[in-house]
């Protein structure tokens, strides 16, 4: 936005559309600066530092997850429902998945999806305490498998590593022997294979009513 010698202005808004156009992965400071055509220096006045910009943008890009509840579905079909869809939403907005990792909820949209789910298990009979443990752990083990599952898919593209790692899996006739028992899937049938199995665990382990409890490892 450089016109006649001069920076055109521009705002906070502005600095949000470009951030969220080039997405959490690719994010910088000075990349928001390139597109909006100023100097990072400017960006800085609206921004503080890269952390405060990933968290603006993060926030933005969360704005967008609004999350389906049927009020028919059992705990524990609702808890995998919820896995879905934010492994869904993450998967299609790079490097939210990783955001959400070093902390969540993080800002106002996690925590407007920590709402939603205490809400929604509400419904189902659960106290808020209850309903924030089973969601934490629920969006715990999603973002970390999403995050797995997006760095697998960039190692693809490194075809020497994965040649090698595939090779090497090969060689074990005990692997062979395994893998061979296992069904054709998709990333997305073995994800939910793994949520509704965590989740029937968690719900048997807590069902509604029943006081949390985390068991301690005996030293």
């Amino acid at each position: 936005m450089k016109t006649g010698g001069r920076t055109a202005s521009f705002t906070l808004q502005d600095v949000i559309d470009a951030g969220v156009r080039i997405g959490l992965t690719d994010l910088s400071m000075q990349g928001v600066a390139d597109a909006l055509g100023v100097t990072a220096a400017a960006v800085y006045r609206h921004v503080r530092s890269r952390a405060a910009l990933e968290s603006l943008i993060g926030e933005a890009i969360l704005e967008g997850l609004h999350l389906v509840d049927d009020p028919a579905e059992p705990a524990a079909r609702h808890l995998v429902g919820f896995a879905v869809q934010l492994r869904g939403f993450t998967l299609a907005h790079p490097g939210t998945a990783r955001y959400l990792q070093r902390l969540f909820p993080r800002g106002p949209s996690g925590i407007r999806l920590l709402e939603h789910e205490i809400t929604a298990l509400g419904r189902r009979g659960y106290d808020p305490a209850a309903a924030t443990a089973l969601t934490s752990a629920v969006a715990t083990l999603t973002i970390g498998a999403t995050v797995a599952e997006q760095e697998r898919a960039a190692a693809h593209l490194e075809t020497e590593a994965t040649d090698a790692a595939l090779a090497a899996m090969a060689g074990s006739a005990l692997i062979r022997q395994a893998q061979a028992g296992i069904p054709a899937h998709t990333p997305e049938d073995y994800f939910v294979f793994m949520l509704t199995a965590t989740a029937e665990g968690l719900v048997a382990q807590l069902p509604p009513g029943k006081p949390i409890t985390i068991p301690r490892m005996s030293s």
